[in-house]
């Protein structure tokens, strides 16, 4: 019986690729370094901004290189995010559905916490999210379990009952080492091929996700 369920945020919830090229390319192109295609930085997502910057960099890059572009990313990312980031389709009747049927309903993201905290806030203000992390200073970042450990206990819940929903292996393996039950969907960052290695539920809508997802209140 899941009793509540934990989103990942890019890729799953919002498509954020739009934003987060943006604020990437200015910040290698403010420092001399080539641009990237969205397609291409789309592969580069997931493992937060400090590997953003390494990927955006490529091979050879110094660790003082990429902790300049990470800077500079998170400086352009604060303007370009409000423009390039937006709800996939059904995910807020999703998200309200599974609210009315009494879900408890969280957000864990290996984005920079502040920015987690302001997209939540911002583009869901119309359901209660009981929980939001983004990543820390001295939070491993996923596919590390703490946070989402951390948010099954902010929910007062053992992790078998609380399901994990993203769009990457990365999130399957979250789910796995937290002893949580992965979802993934389709419409994400990680491709099909890359999702249906996993042991994982593949869906492909927002409807077929919900059909995943009973609620405590089935006229929910």
């Amino acid at each position: 019986m899941i009793r509540a369920a934990i989103f990942d945020l890019d890729g799953t919830l919002v498509d954020s690729l739009p934003g987060i090229a943006r604020g990437l390319n200015r910040a290698l192109e403010s420092h001399g370094h080539p641009p990237h295609p969205e397609d291409r930085i789309r592969t580069f997502i997931g493992d937060g901004s400090w590997v953003l910057a390494q990927r955006g960099l490529g091979d050879g890059a110094s660790e003082a290189e990429i902790e300049e572009i990470e800077a500079a990313f998170v400086h352009e990312y604060a303007e370009t995010w409000r423009e390039g980031t937006h709800l996939y389709p059904g995910i807020r009747e999703l998200l309200e559905d599974l609210h009315r049927g009494g879900l408890p309903l969280a957000v864990l993201s290996n984005k920079p916490h502040r920015f987690t905290v302001e997209i939540v806030d911002t583009l869901f203000d119309w359901v209660p999210i009981d929980a939001t992390l983004g990543q820390r200073e001295g939070i491993p970042r996923k596919p590390d379990p703490t946070g989402a450990l951390q948010i099954a206990g902010q929910l007062a819940l053992p992790p078998e009952v609380v399901a994990f929903v993203g769009d990457s292996t990365i999130d399957f393996e979250t789910a796995t080492a937290a002893g949580m039950q992965p979802l993934l969907v389709s419409w994400g960052f990680h491709s099909a091929e890359q999702l249906t290695a996993t042991a994982a539920p593949l869906v492909h809508s927002c409807r077929e996700l919900r059909k995943c997802l009973p609620t405590p209140d089935p006229a929910g």
